[in-house]
């Protein structure tokens, strides 16, 4: 008897509950969306993860998963473009921060359109918006996760510094889009296996006349990230010339269904297709497949001819990668 009623109070203090109740809440989460396979690696390794739902009232999934024993977390969110384009665009600190610097993006790449935050290696963000074909033809599947490995104020720094973590991080927003694909039935081409992500040290500094991404075109010290014609949002910061630890002129790609949220945060009417220039900021315009473009510059002082010319080097060589028109520049 000992023995019979031992045994499932050694299962219960040894663990085994805690396991089921986990491997219950990991089940169906987001709606069957999330891909878990790596998410204990990107909060820490071994160890037990636990899933939960959140409301999901305006989403058509939000849940979370947490490393009890470690702190960590990751959330996922699931939902339409509008409004929730404006939520993914909070994240990266863009919604009225647009005329401001925001948080510095990479694309995901591998044929994906979406970016990650590269401002600090504790945390990420990461924003995939799917183009959805068939009966959702025009909409946009959009998918957000926020990784936080170690929120333990003194705990282990630097968490997504790692190509390695940051790739993985990828991967498991990846294959989540492409479970909320079919789930929601989207029918958006997909990009491949992400086998690397960009991070802050991509963010590079180059030499006038020697940048190659983003800032691609540009007469001047310049800040640059990697360039691909899949991501939706791109940044490029133009140094000033007697001060290149100040940034002069920020210049920042939005394209559907960011763009639309980028108009917001800077007092533009959302229909409007015409370029123009506005004190410290200016911008242009183009036509592309999934809709309106919009390039946006932004300078510490009233806008020059200098200023004006990069921001049209900056949307030509963008939209040219991104398939859309030539710019309407002002």
């Amino acid at each position: 008897m000992l023995l019979v009623a031992g045994a499932p109070t050694g299962w219960y203090f040894g663990g085994g509950y805690d396991r089921w109740q986990d491997g219950r809440s990991l089940q169906g989460l987001c709606g069957g969306a999330v891909d878990t396979a790596e998410v204990k690696d990107l909060l820490g390794g071994a160890g037990r993860l636990r899933g939960h739902e959140v409301s999901p009232e305006g989403w058509l999934a939000n849940c979370g998963l947490t490393a009890p024993d470690r702190s960590g977390t990751l959330s996922v969110d699931v939902a339409w473009d509008v409004p929730r384009a404006y939520d993914a665009m909070f994240k990266l600190r863009r919604t009225r921060a647009v005329r401001a610097e925001g948080v510095p993006v990479v694309p995901v790449g591998a044929g994906w359109a979406g970016v990650m935050s590269a401002a600090g290696d504790d945390r990420a963000d990461l924003v995939l918006a799917l183009s959805c074909t068939g009966k959702q033809a025009g909409r946009q599947l959009i998918v957000s996760l926020t990784a936080d490995p170690t929120r333990d104020p003194d705990g282990p720094k630097d968490d997504l510094a790692s190509a390695e973590q940051r790739a993985r991080l990828g991967r498991i927003g990846a294959r989540t889009a492409q479970r909320a694909n079919d789930i929601w039935s989207c029918g958006a081409p997909l990009g491949g296996k992400v086998e690397q992500v960009p991070g802050r040290a991509d963010i590079v500094t180059a030499q006038l006349g020697k940048a190659t991404g983003t800032c691609a075109g540009i007469a001047g010290q310049v800040r640059e990230s990697p360039a691909d014609g899949t991501a939706p949002i791109e940044d490029c910061a133009v140094l000033m010339p007697d001060d290149p630890k100040t940034v002069g002129l920020r210049l920042s790609a939005y394209y559907p269904p960011f763009a639309d949220q980028a108009k917001d945060g800077v007092g533009l009417d959302r229909g409007s297709t015409e370029p123009g220039v506005d004190g410290s900021l200016s911008w242009a315009t183009a036509k592309c497949p999934g809709g309106t473009a919009v390039y946006l510059g932004n300078r510490l002082e009233p806008m020059n001819a200098a200023a004006r010319d990069a921001l049209a080097a900056f949307a030509r060589h963008s939209a040219e990668r991104h398939g859309c028109s030539a710019p309407a520049l002002p």
